[in-house]
């Protein structure tokens, strides 16, 4: 499944669960490109994916481009012009039904997201920025906040 807007196209991968989650949070989506199209300071329109993957395969991912031998909830993997590749592994993200949490599915995303735009969490000032820009788009969302104040 995919979203657009003009400064970006989210494309998502993954089993038919996340198909029907997705289809299922249509709302949501709409929100989460209305708010991170607000940060996106491309002019042009890029290309992101947004992939579920195994713990297996998240670990060989963060051990090939991190040099960090252990599994991770998500990794990013931006180019130059704020488009890229966010890889989260679905034992993040799923209930222990199997079915997928919108609390952890979306502040995974969105911590993907903030990456790709080139925000870190690295110092004081840039973590705080973080976290308050995660917090609100989880709340634009009806969701709650990831980070206490």
């Amino acid at each position: 499944m995919k979203i657009k807007n003009k400064k970006f196209e989210i494309e998502f991968i993954g089993n038919k669960d996340l198909k029907k989650f997705l289809r299922e949070s249509k709302n949501q989506l709409k929100k989460l490109s209305e708010y991170f199209q607000t940060l996106h300071q491309n002019e042009n329109q890029t290309m992101i994916t947004v992939k579920i993957v195994s713990d297996e395969e998240i670990k060989i991912l963060n051990q090939q481009y991190r040099k960090k031998n252990k599994v991770t909830d998500v990794l990013s993997f931006p180019d130059e012009h704020a488009s890229g590749d966010i890889a989260i592994a679905d034992s993040y993200i799923l209930n222990k039904n199997q079915t997928i949490n919108p609390q952890n599915f979306f502040m995974l995303v969105g911590h993907g997201l903030l990456h790709l735009f080139g925000y870190t969490h690295y110092d004081k000032q840039s973590r705080s920025n973080m976290r308050f820009l995660e917090n609100l788009f989880m709340l634009m969302l009806g969701l709650k906040k990831i980070h206490e104040d």
